[in-house]
């Protein structure tokens, strides 16, 4: 098909204040054939009567109301089930998408799987970040397989779950779900959402997706602005909580690779990076949980007794 139906997927919850954004950026966009469907998951701050009004001014847009709140992975998995679009593109409630993002991603897409044909592709792009506190500069966000070589198969999940920093042989970089597109049945085909996960939702997806032999690529753009805005799931250790889920989930693979203590040693030592001084025991932990070879590797690309001032930079570079 010359131009396919994509859909622009939107979850909310209580998002009044952003949602207009989020909705008009979607309407905005220079796809010619696009539906957008908005999932309120349950938002109790008056945002439907901003919804039921964008409803109205846009034809393009469906609203989905949840009767109860599930959370962000239900509303995603809702989307996913609506969604008519070949493809599907997932813009969060609190971000904007430059016009021709769709465009971008779509082109990304089908120029890469025209040189890996029947590839599984995910495809994400590079973002803008703009956080809470004004006085804070905003700072760039750089997508997974932005150049090649881009990066596909076991070893995404081995560098979801910390088994590894950089191979060195790949463009490494983020994923997000607020960059997010694909095809619609790849996504429907790797299971979709896992409800569990109100946070890293789409690292547990991609390691499904990456041990299912998927690959992964970004638009080298920075396509989103992305708004961070506090909120009760983001706040704390939920961060930590859902990653140590992660390992849990996927404790049988790590086992095989003798890899769980180190990861999970890995993980804390990533969450209290910069915030005081246990992050280089927790780092220290994990070097000496990993196997050699990992940790050889880990030495080589990260640089980690440089990192813990164990050693001085020349010494520990490759």
């Amino acid at each position: 098909m010359k131009n396919p139906l994509i859909t622009v997927g939107i979850t909310c919850y209580d998002a009044r204040e952003s949602i207009r954004r989020a909705v008009e950026s979607a309407v905005m966009q220079t796809w010619p054939a696009l539906e957008i469907i908005v999932v309120d998951d349950a938002s109790a701050d008056g945002g439907d009567q901003v919804l039921e009004r964008l409803e109205r001014a846009h034809p393009q847009v469906r609203v989905i109301r949840h009767e109860v709140n599930r959370g962000f992975p239900s509303a995603l998995n809702t989307l996913l089930a609506e969604a008519r679009g070949t493809f599907i593109a997932l813009f969060d409630d609190d971000d904007e998408s430059v016009p021709d993002r769709v465009v971008r991603q779509y082109r990304r897409i089908i120029s890469y799987e025209a040189s890996h044909p029947g590839a599984a592709v995910l495809c994400y792009s590079n973002r803008t970040v703009l956080p809470p506190d004004s006085q804070t500069t905003e700072f760039a966000r750089l997508g997974i397989g932005r150049h090649p070589p881009e990066p596909s198969g076991p070893v995404v999940a081995d560098y979801v779950l910390g088994l590894m920093k950089d191979d060195g042989r790949h463009c490494w970089g983020m994923f997000g779900s607020c960059t997010l597109m694909g095809r619609t049945e790849t996504l429907r085909g790797f299971g979709g959402f896992d409800q569990r996960f109100r946070r890293c939702a789409e690292l547990d997806l991609a390691v499904r997706a990456a041990l299912g032999g998927a690959h992964f690529i970004s638009v080298d753009a920075p396509l989103v602005t992305q708004h961070l805005t506090p909120s009760a799931d983001k706040a704390g250790k939920a961060d930590l909580q859902y990653r140590l889920l992660l390992l849990e989930k996927y404790r049988s693979y790590l086992r095989q690779k003798r890899a769980y203590a180190g990861a999970w040693c890995y993980m804390h030592a990533q969450f209290l990076s910069g915030r005081d001084w246990r992050w280089r025991l927790w780092y220290l932990a994990a070097l000496a949980c990993f196997p050699w070879r990992l940790s050889r590797e880990r030495l080589r690309q990260s640089s980690l007794l440089t990192r813990l001032g164990l050693v001085p930079a020349r010494a520990a570079a490759p």
